[in-house]
């Protein structure tokens, strides 16, 4: 508009002037009327030019002016579509969650799990599957000594060799939280193995059968039916301070509170096996800072394995009801320092290459006293008892955890002493022999190395050691019992073991094999059949080798 308005004036001067000069019957002078209208012509080419200029000046602006509001407008149009799109988003989140409030989530996090969609409860399910070979090979048949009555005397398994597969551990368990993320759970589960098989009749007794402890300090036989191992409820109430209740790991021994998926050799030790505590019920009590943890229980006691079949002590909590339980108190406290590294590093005992160094140091007692003439007619037979009825124990394990990266090594020890009134053994259901067996010391210690061949493979060893004493072993009271098998006087027992892992796929899937040597005979009250260890004499070799599926 601007730009025509120019031509337009200037096209009327330019007429104007090209009028001027050519009026006919003027009266100036050519020469004159000529001069003036060069002039004219000058000025009006300057005014021209001048006017030429300030257009183009105000073209520039327009463009420019354009240009700007153009730029504004596409900015505001997509702030607004950026806002359709938001709320667009927003509106359809408000709708799924309003969909899913009353249902639930589900997928894989390290885990199968469901959950709400506000998370307010989560339910994590899982499984293990140890399938096992296992050959023992013993070099001699142990003999009961002499000096217990030869009716009392058990017969010992004389086959030379024995080997097999084994299904040891199989469980499932679901734990997660309900209401709150505070408010936690687990229950657990384990399929058993028929222990009913090889039982001799009389006073003669398998060592695979009657009472045979496993490795995860459950006893009887359901005949591979499922039985009760965790089942619990914690509550947060801060960062740092928990409690919870119910049936579940007593806060002792390292090795038990490894879980089985987690061990380095096929087992756990025989020396934690014997003189852990394994599965108690009650009430505990949990401190959880980045480099201390302390935990303190008031429960029924530990699982009585010191001397194997025998009891000294005589508490059996797992899935025990209340009023079939012979603790009169118990008490448990462990307390952990971890100088460093991370606390779900020393959930397992290898340490792969790449990973944080780390060590950790532990602490833990356990007390307790308990009267098995409460659930037990132990007022009848050679060795009934009369006077006082009670048996008192006490625990100590100390363990000192070291991971390199690459490397690890772990080391423990344990002393137990129980002031034995009571001591009896179960025959049968409806049977039992008992007697005083005094003041009954158990010594052992176990020391355990890994290094990492490559990423996946892994070479460990493994030495224990074990020595058991009764000051009533002598009496011929007891020598006169089945009992006397397992508390006579004893000597140690020293076993070494070698092996390797091959991790598959991490821990989910792994393959471990090892094998085992006794330095020393494998007395009644240090093994453990379900674990390949037999009573033996002497230089019994025993070669095991497992597959493990973790889901």
């Amino acid at each position: 508009m601007i730009l025509a308005s120019s031509s337009i004036a200037a096209a009327i001067v330019s007429g104007s002037i090209l009028g001027q000069a050519v009026v006919p019957g003027s009266a100036v002078a050519p020469q004159v009327t000529q001069d003036a209208t060069s002039r004219q012509i000058d000025d009006m080419a300057r005014r021209l030019e001048a006017l030429e200029k300030r257009n183009t000046d105000l073209q520039g602006q327009v463009v420019e002016l354009k240009a700007q509001a153009g730029d504004q407008w596409l900015t505001e149009e997509r702030a607004a579509e950026v806002r359709e799109l938001v709320e667009d988003i927003l509106t359809d989140s408000a709708t799924r969650t309003s969909l899913q409030g009353s249902g639930a989530t589900a997928g894989w996090d390290n885990g199968f799990f469901l959950a709400s969609a506000d998370n307010r409860f989560r339910l994590e399910v899982g499984g293990l599957v140890q399938t096992r070979f296992v050959m023992s090979a013993q070099k001699g048949q142990y003999v009961s000594p002499s000096q217990i009555d030869p009716n009392a005397r058990v017969t010992w398994d004389p086959v030379p060799t024995r080997y097999g597969f084994d299904l040891q551990n199989v469980e499932l368990w679901a734990q997660g939280h309900v209401i709150s993320p505070d408010i936690q759970y687990m229950v657990k589960g384990v399929f058993t193995q028929n222990q009913n098989s090889g039982i001799q009749v009389a006073q003669n007794q398998s060592p695979i059968t009657l009472n045979t402890p496993l490795p995860s300090f459950v006893t009887g036989s359901t005949s591979g039916g499922i039985q009760l191992l965790d089942a619990w409820v914690r509550i947060n109430m801060t960062d740092d301070w928990s409690v919870r209740m119910g049936q579940y790991r007593a806060p002792y021994g390292r090795e038990f509170l490894v879980l089985e998926q987690y061990q380095m050799a096929v087992d756990r030790s025989l020396v934690s096996l014997h003189y852990g505590m394994g599965y108690t019920q009650g009430v505990e009590l949990e401190w959880l800072t980045n480099e201390a943890r302390w935990r303190f229980s008031l429960n029924d006691g530990g699982m009585d394995n010191i001397v194997g079949p025998a009891q000294v002590v005589g508490s059996q909590p797992l899935n025990s009801p209340w009023y079939q339980q012979n603790v009169i108190w118990g008490m448990t406290t462990r307390f952990d320092w971890k100088g460093e590294g991370g606390w779900s590093q020393f959930d397992q005992f290898t340490s792969p290459d790449g990973t944080e160094p780390g060590w950790l140091w532990g602490v833990a007692i356990n007390a307790q006293q308990t009267d098995p003439t409460k659930v037990l007619s132990l007022t009848q037979g050679p060795g009934s008892v009369t006077g006082n009825s009670k048996n008192t124990w006490l625990g100590v394990t100390t363990d000192f955890t070291w991971q390199f990266g690459g490397a690890s090594l772990f080391a423990s020890a344990y002393y137990n002493y129980v002031d034995s009134n009571a001591a009896y053994f179960v025959n049968n259901v409806n049977q039992q022999t008992f007697g005083e067996a005094g003041n009954v010391n158990a010594l052992g210690f176990v020391v355990q190395g890994s290094y990492y061949l490559a990423p996946k493979w892994e070479v460990f060893g493994r030495y224990e050691y074990m020595h058991t004493t009764a000051s009533n072993s002598g009496n011929s009271v007891v020598q006169n019992t089945i009992l006397a098998n397992y508390i006579f006087e004893q000597h140690h027992m020293d076993l070494v073991t070698i092996g390797s892992n091959w991790y598959i796929d991490g821990q989910d899937v792994k393959f471990t094999a090892d094998m085992g040597w006794s330095i020393t005979p494998v007395y009644p009250s240090y093994a453990v059949p379900a674990t390949g260890w037999r009573v033996s004499q002497t230089d019994e070799f025993v070669l095991r080798a497992q597959m493990q599926l973790l889901f």
